[in-house]
Protein backbone atom coordinates (compact mmCIF):
# COMPACT_ATOMS: atom_id res chain seq x y z
CA UNK A 1 0.00 0.00 0.00
CA UNK A 2 2.98 2.28 0.63
CA UNK A 3 3.94 2.22 -3.11
CA UNK A 4 0.51 3.43 -3.62
CA UNK A 5 1.52 6.80 -2.79
CA UNK A 6 4.29 7.07 -4.25
CA UNK A 7 5.52 8.36 -7.59
CA UNK A 8 9.04 7.42 -8.99
CA UNK A 9 10.02 10.04 -11.77
CA UNK A 10 12.96 12.60 -11.93
CA UNK A 11 12.78 16.12 -10.00
CA UNK A 12 12.35 17.67 -14.20
CA UNK A 13 8.97 15.97 -14.85
CA UNK A 14 7.36 16.85 -11.28
CA UNK A 15 5.38 19.66 -13.26
CA UNK A 16 3.39 17.08 -15.52
CA UNK A 17 1.69 15.32 -12.95
CA UNK A 18 -0.41 18.21 -11.80
CA UNK A 19 -2.09 19.12 -15.40
CA UNK A 20 -2.76 15.46 -16.05
CA UNK A 21 -5.00 15.13 -12.69
CA UNK A 22 -6.57 18.29 -13.52
CA UNK A 23 -7.45 17.17 -17.02
CA UNK A 24 -8.90 13.66 -15.99
CA UNK A 25 -11.32 15.82 -13.49
CA UNK A 26 -12.31 18.11 -16.26
CA UNK A 27 -13.24 15.03 -18.27
CA UNK A 28 -15.10 13.44 -15.50
CA UNK A 29 -17.25 16.57 -14.75
CA UNK A 30 -17.88 16.94 -18.15
CA UNK A 31 -19.11 13.76 -18.31
CA UNK A 32 -21.41 14.08 -15.27
CA UNK A 33 -22.58 17.62 -16.85
CA UNK A 34 -23.45 15.48 -20.32
CA UNK A 35 -24.95 12.81 -18.96
CA UNK A 36 -27.21 14.60 -16.57
CA UNK A 37 -28.52 17.01 -19.31
CA UNK A 38 -29.07 14.52 -21.43
CA UNK A 39 -31.46 12.69 -18.44
CA UNK A 40 -33.15 15.79 -17.77
CA UNK A 41 -33.74 15.97 -21.68
CA UNK A 42 -34.90 12.68 -21.72
CA UNK A 43 -37.04 13.07 -18.88
CA UNK A 44 -38.72 16.05 -20.11
CA UNK A 45 -39.08 14.58 -24.03
CA UNK A 46 -37.38 17.34 -25.52
CA UNK A 47 -34.15 15.18 -26.31
CA UNK A 48 -35.17 14.75 -29.76
CA UNK A 49 -34.76 18.18 -30.75
CA UNK A 50 -31.10 18.65 -30.29
CA UNK A 51 -30.02 21.83 -31.50
CA UNK A 52 -26.53 22.52 -30.17
CA UNK A 53 -25.34 26.11 -29.73
CA UNK A 54 -22.16 26.99 -27.84
CA UNK A 55 -22.38 31.26 -28.32
CA UNK A 56 -25.38 33.24 -27.54
CA UNK A 57 -26.39 35.35 -30.41
CA UNK A 58 -24.89 39.12 -28.97
CA UNK A 59 -21.33 37.29 -27.39
CA UNK A 60 -18.36 39.69 -27.27
CA UNK A 61 -16.30 38.76 -30.22
CA UNK A 62 -13.27 41.52 -29.41
CA UNK A 63 -12.89 39.58 -25.76
CA UNK A 64 -13.30 36.02 -27.03
CA UNK A 65 -10.62 36.41 -29.69
CA UNK A 66 -8.42 38.72 -28.06
CA UNK A 67 -8.02 36.00 -25.13
CA UNK A 68 -7.52 33.40 -27.67
CA UNK A 69 -4.39 35.23 -29.06
CA UNK A 70 -3.29 36.10 -25.57
CA UNK A 71 -3.37 32.88 -24.39
CA UNK A 72 -1.58 31.70 -27.73
CA UNK A 73 1.63 34.55 -27.20
CA UNK A 74 1.77 33.68 -23.71
CA UNK A 75 2.48 30.33 -24.78
CA UNK A 76 4.83 31.19 -26.85
CA UNK A 77 6.44 33.80 -25.11
CA UNK A 78 7.07 32.04 -22.05
CA UNK A 79 9.54 29.66 -24.01
CA UNK A 80 11.16 33.10 -24.74
CA UNK A 81 11.23 35.48 -21.30
CA UNK A 82 10.56 32.72 -19.32
CA UNK A 83 7.55 32.29 -16.63
CA UNK A 84 7.59 35.51 -14.64
CA UNK A 85 8.20 38.08 -17.07
CA UNK A 86 5.68 36.27 -19.57
CA UNK A 87 2.77 35.70 -17.02
CA UNK A 88 3.03 39.58 -16.13
CA UNK A 89 2.67 40.65 -19.40
CA UNK A 90 -0.12 38.08 -20.20
CA UNK A 91 -2.18 39.35 -17.12
CA UNK A 92 -1.62 43.31 -17.62
CA UNK A 93 -3.13 42.41 -20.81
CA UNK A 94 -5.75 40.00 -20.27
CA UNK A 95 -7.18 42.74 -17.04
CA UNK A 96 -7.03 45.88 -19.90
CA UNK A 97 -8.97 43.08 -22.16
CA UNK A 98 -11.54 42.98 -19.70
CA UNK A 99 -11.77 46.22 -17.98
CA UNK A 100 -12.61 47.73 -21.35
CA UNK A 101 -10.90 50.81 -21.18
CA UNK A 102 -7.21 51.99 -21.22
CA UNK A 103 -7.15 54.53 -18.23
CA UNK A 104 -4.51 55.31 -15.78
CA UNK A 105 -6.49 53.77 -13.03
CA UNK A 106 -6.84 50.57 -14.90
CA UNK A 107 -3.51 50.41 -16.52
CA UNK A 108 -2.06 51.19 -12.91
CA UNK A 109 -4.74 48.65 -11.60
CA UNK A 110 -3.70 46.30 -13.92
CA UNK A 111 0.03 45.90 -13.07
CA UNK A 112 -0.15 46.14 -9.49
CA UNK A 113 -2.58 43.00 -9.63
CA UNK A 114 0.13 41.14 -11.90
CA UNK A 115 3.06 42.06 -10.28
CA UNK A 116 1.53 40.86 -7.25
CA UNK A 117 -0.13 37.48 -8.03
CA UNK A 118 2.81 36.67 -10.37
CA UNK A 119 5.39 37.12 -7.72
CA UNK A 120 3.43 35.48 -4.90
CA UNK A 121 3.10 32.43 -6.89
CA UNK A 122 6.40 32.33 -8.03
CA UNK A 123 7.58 32.04 -4.50
CA UNK A 124 4.90 29.74 -3.02
CA UNK A 125 5.29 27.36 -5.68
CA UNK A 126 8.49 27.55 -6.99
CA UNK A 127 10.32 28.52 -4.20
CA UNK A 128 8.68 27.21 -0.68
CA UNK A 129 7.47 24.31 -2.74
CA UNK A 130 10.41 23.86 -5.06
CA UNK A 131 7.60 22.99 -7.50
CA UNK A 132 9.31 23.54 -11.17
CA UNK A 133 7.74 26.15 -13.02
CA UNK A 134 7.63 26.05 -16.90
Amino acid sequence: MEDFFTIDMTYSNYHLIFPKIIIGILIAIGAVLLITNLMKRWKSGTLTHFRFKFFSDNYDKVKFYGTILLLIMYAVTMTWIGFVLSSILFMILITLLYIGNIRKKSIVISITNSLATTIVIWYVFGQLFDITLP
